[in-house]
C-alpha cells in the first residue's frame, strides 16, 4: 500500500488497475511536493493542454509542446499517458467551428486527427477521442448540439472512432462523458442516451474499446445510488467495453463546517461511489481531476474560491476540498480512501 503522503499508484502491470491524475506541464519542473506525488502515478492526461485549441489555435500551425512535455516525464518515470481529446466543442478553435459549419468536410477533423495519432503512435496507448456528447435536455436524440453533430449529423461519434483508428489501429479509443451519478431525472436520462449510443456503436462494430466515466461527484445531489450505478456500469460492460473513471473530485455542499467535518464529508461520498466502481470487473482506471486543492478547476467556479486562490498565502480552508491534497499538499481522508481502494485489484 502507498503511504498517506504519497498518489496512490504503483506503476502497475498489466492486468491491475491503475490510477493517475490530470497534470500541467508546468507542474513537472520543479521539484515540489505535488510533483513528488504526481510521480506515485500510473497515468498522467493532460488537464486541458492536450485539446484541439491548444494544439493547433492557428489553423496549419500545430504546437506540440504540451504533449511532448507531459510525455517526455511520463516515459522518463515509467507511467502512462492518456490523450485528452481529440473533439471536444468546449475546446475546439473558432478557425475549426467555423470552417466545419461553412464546408462540412469530414477532412478538417482528419487533419486534426493526423497531428496527434501517427505522431504518438506507440507512446499514447489510449485516447479520449470524444468528449461530453450527451445532452438529454436541449440536444437531438441525446445527442449535444456542437458544431461537430451540426456539421456532420448524428453519426460523428462513430466517424471519429473510424478515423482514429485508420490513423493509429493499436490505439485503444474512448469515449467520455459526465453527470451520471446520482438519482435524479437528468442523471437517469443522460446513464440511458450513453447506454443506448455504446450498444449502436458496439452493434455496428465500431472501434470503441472503452467508456469514460467523469467522476465530478456533487455532494449537494444526495447520497451516491449504488444498486442504480453498478447496473449502470454492468450494462455498459455487457456491451464489451471496458470502464474508466477519468475526472474524479467533488464538489462541497457546505463550506461553513469544521475542516475534519467537511473532509470526512468528501471522503465518504468518494468512498461510496468507489465501492460501486471497484466492485465491478471492466473498470480499469481511476483518475483524478488533479491532486491538490489549490490547483483544482473547481476553485475557478465561484468568486470566493477565486478569492481563497488569489490570497497570499493561499487560504486552504476557503477552498473547495474535493481533490486528496489539500492547498498545501497534507493527504486528506480522501487520499486513504484512494489508497485502500486502489488495493483491490480485478478479478
Amino acid at each position: 500500500m502507498a503511504s498517506s503522503s504519497t498518489s496512490p499508484g504503483h506503476h502497475r502491470d498489466a492486468g491491475q488497475r491503475r490510477f493517475g491524475a490530470a497534470v500541467r506541464p508546468d507542474q513537472l519542473v520543479d521539484d515540489t511536493p505535488l510533483l513528488a506525488a504526481i510521480k506515485g502515478c500510473d497515468i498522467l492526461v493532460p488537464e486541458y493542454h492536450g485539446q484541439w485549441s491548444a494544439v493547433e489555435w492557428r489553423k496549419g500551425e500545430p504546437w506540440y509542446g504540451n504533449y511532448d512535455a507531459i510525455l517526455g516525464f511520463a516515459e522518463t518515470h515509467g507511467m502512462a499517458v492518456r490523450g485528452h481529446s481529440l473533439i471536444w466543442e468546449k475546446m475546439t478553435p473558432d478557425w475549426a467551428r467555423a470552417e466545419m459549419l461553412e464546408k462540412r468536410d469530414w477532412r478538417t477533423v482528419t487533419r486534426h486527427f493526423a497531428n496527434l495519432l501517427p505522431r504518438y503512435s506507440g507512446r499514447i496507448a489510449d485516447w479520449i477521442v470524444v468528449n461530453e456528447m450527451i445532452d438529454t435536455e436541449q440536444g437531438e436524440k441525446g445527442l449535444r448540439r456542437t458544431s461537430f453533430q451540426q456539421a456532420y449529423g448524428s453519426d460523428y461519434v462513430a466517424m471519429a472512432l473510424l478515423t482514429a483508428n485508420g490513423l493509429d489501429p493499436r490505439a485503444k479509443l474512448m469515449i467520455n462523458e459526465y453527470a451520471l451519478s446520482y438519482d435524479n431525472p437528468v442523471d437517469e436520462a443522460r446513464r440511458n442516451a450513453l447506454l443506448r449510443l455504446v450498444e449502436n456503436l458496439k452493434t455496428r462494430g465500431m472501434p470503441l474499446h472503452s467508456v469514460g466515466l467523469q467522476g465530478h461527484l456533487e455532494l449537494a445531489k444526495g447520497a451516491i445510488p449504488q444498486k442504480r450505478l453498478a447496473r449502470f456500469m454492468s450494462d455498459l460492460a455487457d456491451t464489451g467495453v471496458k470502464l474508466a473513471i477519468t475526472e474524479l473530485d467533488a464538489i462541497e455542499a457546505d463550506r461553513n463546517r469544521p475542516i475534519a467535518e467537511r473532509d470526512a464529508a468528501v471522503a465518504d461520498h468518494i468512498q461510496s461511489f468507489l465501492d460501486v466502481a471497484m466492485d465491478q470487473p471492466a473498470v480499469e482506471s481511476i483518475v483524478t481531476w488533479g491532486l491538490s486543492d489549490r490547483h483544482s478547476w473547481l476553485q475557478e467556479n465561484a468568486p470566493d474560491t477565486l478569492a481563497a486562490v488569489s490570497h497570499a498565502p493561499i487560504d486552504g480552508k476557503r477552498l473547495n476540498r474535493g481533490l486528496p491534497f489539500d492547498a498545501d499538499m497534507k493527504p486528506k481522508k480522501m487520499q486513504m480512501v484512494l489508497n485502500e481502494a486502489m488495493r483491490i485489484q480485478r478479478a
